[in-house]
């Protein structure tokens, strides 16, 4: 029965007809020596059909239908320069003839020196990086790849914090970078590794965001370790509610980055802010042997290909380590990754119509900051975690009238994570709770001397297929070139979750003896009472090219309805661009996208909230009572929606003689983006009076009642933001006399983002015997406007003949402002330490009780930079034999540290040391 289905479907889309005519594509590639080149990969753009060469270099599609059409023809092989072909068909046979192929060093006359933008990718918006920067640039994870994009301040090379990328926004820098504004944008940039989206969906590694929100609910190291004390801030390697950390994946296997800032096509979806897709090496390939030294870390990688046989196909191994230390004189914190990867790739039939590519990879990150013998506490955290996947690709190219290709992809991905915290406590004794339950019960008394530890335990599971079709078809004289597909992807954890006790809680999470105050506490909980994720899209998009005018006319659009969280949404994209000559093109897109909520943001867990009603202790245990009030809040997410993005953008590329210019400028809109916002509730509770009693339990006689108040946070689809902005990319041609390029990068983001709901901000109670003393402060919602813009001049001094590029950058910090209304820092009322609520309508600065709650406008805008600060680098390499390379490079060659004074009197160091970095790259 299965087969019958599959293939009338089959017969419905190909429409195969005999006695058509058929267009012959043929080639002959060879290598610098003239030698035939065997198994390059051959791809035809527009029909996504594949082919490889055979023994004598030769390859050859037939194709139906495809009279008077522009084709773009692909050719690459591991280890030598990408080319493309326009092919213009107007006859029955086009013969490409013979094709050489360069093989990639520093001795050819053009390589690629900086990413371009010039409608080459699938998006008018996409930033290609090519092997040959990849090569060159000294990179300890991709993220160290992505410096070229526009008004993205240059990063030296470091592993020592979570890589997450915000495209296209700015917003007011946070202590630990975990904003609810940066989280939802790196949680909405889809990073595409060969085909499959690597979803951060499933990732649960948090403690309750219920208790203290998003942006404080990870588990992380205090100020104090290391050499420079608290000079640092804390730190925390975990990632929940944003991207997936960049660090994880290495640069030595990538062939080349497309990134998509803009409106992706329509293929791709789960995504808000844009695509980050990532093609790596697969097939024959010489040994590469990568090492390479920095002042805070060692890199080793190593990938080849072999080829097993005439029928047997090729296989890819790569290997990468990485031992990465914050600070190499204590060793205190470290990042450790090690990265394994296999890919298999063959082609099958007469013409080699037949294409499949299966791939194993393998992941371990340690990452973590030992105990520091100068701690007291003892304090030590890590965030260690392994991941393996399985993924296979198959292509099957059709002869018919109308399908031409169909592709099948699938992948099963799963890993172990676990973050753990412990640290000593020394107090004269704790009261705790275990009850699990609404009501009031009687607490427990324990020892005040104990460590406190704290595991979270995740276990992402990750299922995902995707059926891919393309076919042609003529309306008059126009080929119309259409994709059509279907996704499902499911996604589940079955860690143990957070496991937490609640007999040995963590400082925020203990209630305190000495006050009847209000408390969060923490419970177990199982990460595997989330209800799996399941998601399915569909799409469809339209390609073709057609004369305006006698100009050039290039449309793509499509449309995508995808089900997230059991609701649907339809997505429009659109991508246009008009050639007004060969020196002149304007384009102009179009599209929303849609980010499903995520297992963590669904499923946060129960809240408990802690109200003590009797605490009469009298250092005997069995002599004393503790009663506590329990509240369990069981969240519903139910209604979240997926955050939404809408996109129009305007781009331009100009060429004069051998100078280009690419100009963007865009408007995205978002809304619905999910972040946490303070549930406030009140409740009467009764009080007692205690009577002692020798050698039993006190007497408790309820004496009236007593109105108390507790809070937890909610995810909501709560936050809004509109970001505008222009991006200019400017290329020289090789300027002969000096042998050098220069390429020049800008950018100005204006990004608007406010929240619903009021906000509340905790203060250091300063112990006044007022019983109305505020510790907490109510204010109006948050409302930014945040201004980022950067710059970059680079020169690449290529000399050919010796196998010489030295590349230097002056990079810019122009803009960084953050602006807040002045009535952003008037508190609109208050909680007491004992949880009573007091409006304020017209608040004064001088009022002992709350007037430390006012904020004056210098601290709402204190991390604004003043003035401009410049930065310089720089980088060398040497190639011996097109097979040995040396570089050298230099992050802030200068020393150059300038720093200013904030408002607050806060001494900023915009520039970080210089950090040093050499390379040697082996081609066996």
């Amino acid at each position: 029965m299965k087969t019958r289905i599959y293939i009338l479907i089959l017969c419905l889309f190909s429409g195969i007809q005999a006695g058509k005519a058929q267009i012959t594509i043929k080639g002959k590639v060879i290598d610098p020596s003239g030698i035939p080149m065997e198994y390059v990969n051959v791809k035809i753009l527009q029909t996504n059909q594949f082919s490889i060469t055979d023994q004598k270099g030769e390859f050859k599609f037939n194709l139906s239908k495809l009279n008077y059409t522009t084709l773009h023809l692909e050719l690459s092989f591991i280890g030598f320069q990408k080319q493309q072909h326009v092919l213009n068909l107007a006859a029955n046979s086009f013969d490409l003839g013979t094709l050489k192929m360069k093989e990639l060093n520093l001795s050819l006359e053009t390589i690629e020196i900086n990413a371009k933008r010039n409608y080459e990718g699938s998006s008018n918006s996409s930033l290609i990086i090519s092997r040959d920067i990849i090569e060159r640039t000294p990179a300890l994870s991709i993220n160290d790849l992505l410096n070229q994009i526009p008004n993205r301040k240059f990063e030296a090379p470091s592993l020592q914090n979570v890589q997450n990328i915000n495209l296209r926004s700015t917003f007011a820098p946070t202590t630990n970078n975990r904003g609810s504004f940066e989280l939802n944008n790196a949680f909405g940039v889809a990073l595409v590794l060969d085909g499959h989206n690597m979803s951060n969906n499933m990732n649960m590694q948090s403690y309750n965001p219920g208790i203290w929100g998003v942006g404080n609910s990870t588990i992380s190291s205090g100020n104090s370790w290391g050499l420079n004390g608290s000079g640092t801030t804390s730190y925390s390697g975990d990632y929940a509610f944003g991207g997936t950390d960049l660090r994880q994946i290495p640069a030595e296997n990538i062939e080349s980055i497309e990134v998509i800032t803009g409106v992706a096509p329509a293929k791709y979806g789960d995504l808000s802010e844009g695509a980050i897709i990532v093609e790596r090496q697969a097939g024959k390939a010489p040994a590469y042997l990568r090492m390479q030294l920095r002042d805070n870390a060692t890199s080793y990688g190593y990938t080849q290909g072999f080829q097993l046989g005439p029928k047997v196909g090729a296989v890819n191994f790569g290997l990468n380590y990485v031992n990465s230390f914050a600070d190499n004189r204590d060793k205190i914190k470290a990042y450790k990754r090690l990265n394994l990867s296999s890919m298999y790739t063959n082609s099958f039939g007469a013409q080699k119509q037949f294409k499949n590519t299966f791939s194993v990879d393998f992941g371990r990150n340690l990452d973590g900051i030992k105990q520091d013998a100068d701690d007291i506490s003892r304090a030590s955290v890590k965030f260690n975690s392994w991941n393996f996947s399985m993924a296979n690709r198959t292509h099957f190219r059709i002869q018919s009238d109308f399908l031409k290709n169909v592709s099948f992809n699938i992948r099963y991905a799963t890993g172990h994570q676990v973050s753990y915290r412990e640290y000593y406590r020394n107090e004269p004794y704790i009261i705790v709770s275990d009850a699990t339950s609404t009501g009031i019960h009687e607490g427990q008394y324990a020892a005040g001397i104990y460590t406190s530890q704290s595991l979270i335990d995740g276990r992402p599971t990750n299922f995902s297929a995707k059926l891919d079709f393309n076919g042609n078809f003529k309306i008059g004289q126009i080929t119309q070139f259409l994709s059509f597909g279907i996704n499902y992807d499911y996604g589940a954890n079955k860690g143990l979750g957070q496991v937490l006790d609640p007999t040995r809680p963590r400082a925020v999470a203990a209630a305190s003896p000495g006050s009847l105050t209000t408390n969060r506490s923490e419970r177990y909980y199982d990460f595997s009472l989330a209800i799996p994720q399941e998601n399915v899209g569909l799409y469809i998009e339209d390609v073709f090219k057609t004369k305006l005018f006698n100009r050039e006319l290039n449309f793509r659009g499509g449309m995508r309805y995808d089900i997230q969280n059991a609701k649907g949404s339809f997505s429009p994209r659109l991508n246009v661009n008009y050639a007004l000559n060969n020196k002149v093109r304007f384009g102009l897109a179009y599209g929303m996208a849609f980010k499903a909520p995520s297992l963590a943001q669904r499923y946060p867990g129960p809240v408990y909230n802690e109200i003590p009603l009797v605490n009469a202790y009298n250092g005997k245990v069995n002599e004393s009572t503790y009663l506590v009030y329990v509240n369990r809040y069981d969240p519903d997410a139910s209604q979240l929606k997926s955050a939404q993005t809408r996109t129009l953008e305007f781009t331009s590329q100009f060429k004069l003689k051998d100078y280009s210019l690419s100009l963007a400028i865009f408007d995205k809109m978002s809304k619905n983006g999910i972040g946490t916002f303070v549930e406030r509730k009140f409740i009467d509770l009764p009080t007692y009076e205690v009577t002692p009693v020798s050698n039993s339990k006190p007497i408790l006689t309820q004496n009236g009642t007593r109105n108390y108040t507790y809070f937890y946070n909610v995810f909501s689809n709560n936050l809004s933001s509109r970001s505008q902005g222009i991006e200019v990319i400017a290329n020289s041609p090789n300027i002969a006399p000096i042998a050098t390029r220069f390429n020049m990068t800008a950018g100005l983001f204006v990004t608007k983002y406010l929240t619903e709901g009021l906000r509340q901000e905790t203060f250091t109670d300063a112990g006044t015997s007022s019983p109305d003393y505020a510790v907490i402060g109510i204010y109006e919602p948050r409302n930014y406007t945040s201004y980022l813009s950067n710059a970059s001049i680079s020169s690449a001094t290529h000399i050919p003949k010796i196998s010489f590029i030295i590349n230097f950058i002056a990079d810019f910090s122009l803009i960084q402002k953050s602006v807040q209304s002045a009535s952003a820092g008037i508190p609109l009322g208050y909680l007491t330490r004992d949880g009573r609520y007091f409006e304020l309508t017209n608040p004064s600065a001088n009022h002992p009780d709350y007037g430390h709650l006012i904020k004056p406008t210098s601290e709402l805008n204190e991390n604004n930079v003043p003035r401009i600060i410049p930065n310089f680098h720089l980088s060398l390499s040497k190639e011996i034999k097109k097979r040995f390379r040396f570089s050298f490079n230099v992050y802030n060659v200068f020393n150059y540290q300038p720093y200013f004074i904030s408002s607050t009197n806060t001494y900023t160091y915009p520039n970080g040391s210089p950090s040093f970095g050499a390379e040697i790259s082996i081609k066996l």
